[in-house]
């Protein structure tokens, strides 16, 4: 069997023009936030926030080396009926500062510095969501906070048996200077690669992702981040046995991480979390349908985890 031919990078074809985006986005874009940075153990950790402080809160959690910006299309409709959003970005990633090591505990612990920062706690208990790796840091919060949080939910993080899960740390990414702006956005990927019909979305990521640097443009995320990253293998069973707060799972139809066997056996550990399928998304389904997410979220919050 022949292996399928790689996709093209989305940005290619626009030569670092923007890409035209639906009104809706504009206006949620235009829509006023907060913006703030706190720090932990001598590293910034920088935030934005909509809604008003001392509503509930939602603390919005990015994948690996995603930023808040991710969360530009959602952020603002979550905080409509009367919350207060809160999206930072993970150290090593997006605006925060960068460590010498990395760890899940340290992860968790600073999203709840960052998030306490911004509001989160002014409200009652906030409720922690995160999508990919930033589930895993969610689930390292349920599991280690969790008493303090109303509840926390999974977007597409797959939670495998032991023996299934990852070893080592993935190769090193980033680091390189592009000479212009195009040229960088040209050859920003989606990780792991899929496509995405809302090109717009993701041209918007891409630039968000990027820095002016000397002679050029690069990422903003630590190139270091996985190799400074202590990995452990988690035992999903201590880790239910363990939660602190109520826990749900979202995930995209057509994601590949998430397959049936994967869903079917979290759900076999998980057995009391509400798990649901945002239909025809993928893994990256805050950028394939982040209006859908938003509805997932609302129905979970008020009708799963009401106040």
């Amino acid at each position: 069997m022949t292996e399928p031919a790689p996709l093209p990078p989305p940005l290619a074809q626009f030569a670092g023009a923007p890409v035209p985006a639906p009104d809706w986005f504009g206006d949620a874009l235009a829509v006023p936030f907060e913006a703030g940075a706190v720090k932990r153990d001598g590293v910034r950790l920088v935030w934005k926030a909509w809604g008003r402080r001392g509503d509930p809160a939602l603390v919005l959690i990015h994948g690996g080396t995603a930023h808040k910006g991710w969360w530009d299309a959602l952020g603002p409709f979550l905080a409509a009926p009367g919350r207060r959003v809160i999206a930072p970005d993970l150290s090593g990633m997006g605006q925060s500062g960068w460590r010498e090591v990395y760890a899940m505990a340290g992860h968790a612990a600073d999203m709840r510095a960052a998030a306490g920062d911004a509001g989160a706690f002014e409200g009652g208990k906030p409720i922690f969501v995160g999508h990919s790796f930033g589930g895993f840091v969610t689930l390292q919060a349920a599991t280690t906070f969790g008493a303090d949080l109303r509840a926390a939910i999974i977007l597409d993080s797959p939670i495998r048996k032991p023996e299934k899960q990852r070893e080592g740390s993935p190769p090193r990414r980033g680091g390189k200077v592009y000479p212009d702006l195009a040229a960088a956005l040209a050859r920003f990927r989606l990780l792991p690669a899929q496509p995405c019909e809302n090109v717009w979305l993701v041209d918007h990521v891409a630039r968000g992702s990027l820095r002016d640097a000397e002679g050029g443009w690069t990422w903003w995320f630590d190139p270091d981040l996985w190799a400074k990253l202590t990995y452990q293998r988690r035992d999903p069973e201590a880790a239910a046995a363990a939660l602190g707060c109520p826990l749900a799972f979202v995930r995209g139809e057509r994601s590949d991480l998430m397959n049936a066997e994967t869903w079917a056996y979290m759900r076999s550990v998980f057995t009391a979390s509400p798990f649901v399928t945002v239909p025809r998304a993928r893994h990256h389904l805050i950028l394939d349908d982040p209006i859908a997410v938003v509805a997932a979220l609302d129905a979970l919050i008020e009708g799963w985890a009401p106040r």
